[in-house]
């Protein structure tokens, strides 16, 4: 009796081993097949054949290659961080140059020149949608020919427009205001995804109560400045 159960204990240590060995091998062969869909080589030529010693030296290559893209990547993409912190520092520096300068005027003449301007933004923007992009551009502008010129008296006036052109109205100064309203254009308006909308979006942009929007950077540059 005991040796009945020794071999039937051995021959379903037999079976298990078989049936074991059988799945490595029905695995193994999946995996080729699963490595074979992954290597681009292979994928784009499926009747192509080659030998599993083959496959894996192509799929060693392939690793290498892959690992060399992500070094480059990560170079390129530290390179790119040092870039824009260096641009970053030399804005600071450039914005931290420019004289301090600026005369605060009663906020009735401010608010009057703001009425004068949107009435007038209105207007040209219903006789042509584009002057709205326009305007937008300029409100920076407006911003600091409040902040700057005087009307103390007519020399006065003619000494602050003349510091008000020097210091807002070079390439310089203007260009940080231009890259604010060509950002805020691009967040509120569909201009990138769709930009048949803008004339409509334009001219219901001037029939609110805030017709040009008063940028951060205007309060901010100039208190910088």
């Amino acid at each position: 009796e005991e040796r009945v159960q020794y071999k039937e204990h051995r021959r379903v240590c037999h079976i298990n081993a078989e049936q074991k060995r059988r799945f490595n091998i029905k695995v193994g062969l999946n995996g080729f097949e699963s490595l074979r869909h992954l290597l681009p080589s292979l994928s784009q030529n499926p009747d192509s054949k080659v030998s599993k010693a083959q496959m894996l030296q192509q799929a060693g290559e392939y690793i290498r290659t892959l690992k060399n893209e992500r070094q480059q990547q990560q170079e390129e993409a530290e390179m790119l961080k040092k870039q824009i912190e260096s641009f970053n520092q030399a804005i600071s520096l450039y914005q931290n140059q420019l004289p301090a300068t600026g005369v605060p005027l009663p906020c009735q003449r401010a608010n009057h020149l703001r009425e004068n301007f949107d009435d007038y933004v209105r207007t040209r923007t219903l006789q042509n949608w584009k002057f709205w992009i326009f305007s937008l551009l300029l409100e920076p502008l407006l911003e600091s020919y409040n902040q700057t010129v005087s009307k103390a008296g007519l020399d006065e006036m003619c000494k602050t427009v003349l510091v008000w052109v020097e210091q807002n109205c070079s390439l310089r100064a203007l260009r940080p205001g231009v890259l604010d309203s060509l950002r805020y254009l691009s967040t509120t308006t569909n201009i990138l995804s769709d930009p048949s909308r803008l004339p409509e979006e334009a001219t219901q942009a001037v029939t609110k109560k805030e017709l040009v929007p008063r940028f951060k950077f205007s309060s901010e540059h100039q208190k910088d400045r």
